[in-house]
């Protein structure tokens, strides 16, 4: 029976149910525009007022590689094709927050983002 149950957390976790983006539905909202190209994301420094919710419009601006954004909190998106875009809602932010590109050595090669929380 134990085994069945972490059996069923596993795979909740894997469909990102045990991942949301935690906070205060009525906070204010900042929503900001990330480009995504040449293993790089612009901005990639975003400072957000703390108990603020970040919600980022990526857009994949590369002309020939797929990209996507996701972040420590367990907050993502989806593989972008080139032009392709979406909304990601990363959560209210109350601390420092990493975000990088999870395509397979995207991150190592630089793709990646920071949140800051300011006061």
């Amino acid at each position: 029976m134990r085994k069945l149950a972490l059996l069923l957390v596993m795979m909740l976790a894997l469909a990102g149910c045990a991942a949301s983006p935690a906070g205060d539905a009525d906070a204010p909202v900042q929503t900001v525009q990330v480009d995504a190209a040449n293993m790089r994301f612009t901005p990639d420094v975003i400072e957000v007022p703390a108990g603020t919710r970040l919600v980022i419009e990526l857009k994949n601006t590369d002309p020939s590689m797929m990209h996507d954004l996701v972040f420590d909190n367990g907050a993502a998106g989806t593989h972008l094709a080139p032009g392709a875009s979406e909304k990601i809602d990363v959560g209210v932010i109350t601390e420092e927050l990493d975000g990088w590109c999870s395509i397979s050595n995207h991150r190592e090669l630089g793709m990646t983002l920071t949140v800051v929380a300011t006061e």
